[in-house]
């Protein structure tokens, strides 16, 4: 990402870091010719993580779980943990 230097003065008086801009950029919602992260969005994208984190609490208690595909079609899993005991 380039930053004009009137950006980089901005953020340096707002006490915005790049990577604050990087989380706006990424969960924002697109308004124009602006990037908007509002607490409406925080809120909601928190709610998603902590979704996510559960989930990947439940993958590691497993000790990872292997998905086997091709040609976009699922073909066999495996929890990671039973397949690495053997070795």
């Amino acid at each position: 990402m380039k930053y004009t230097q009137h950006a980089k003065v901005r953020m340096a008086q707002r006490g915005i870091p790049h990577r604050l801009v990087g989380v706006a950029r990424k969960y924002g919602r697109i308004d124009g010719d602006r990037c908007v992260l509002d607490r409406r969005a925080i809120r909601e994208t928190l709610s998603e993580l902590a979704a996510e984190r559960a989930l990947l609490i439940k993958v590691m208690d497993k000790g990872g779980v292997a998905v086997a595909e091709d040609n976009d079609t699922v073909i066999t899993v495996f929890n990671l943990e039973q397949e690495y005991r053997r070795g």
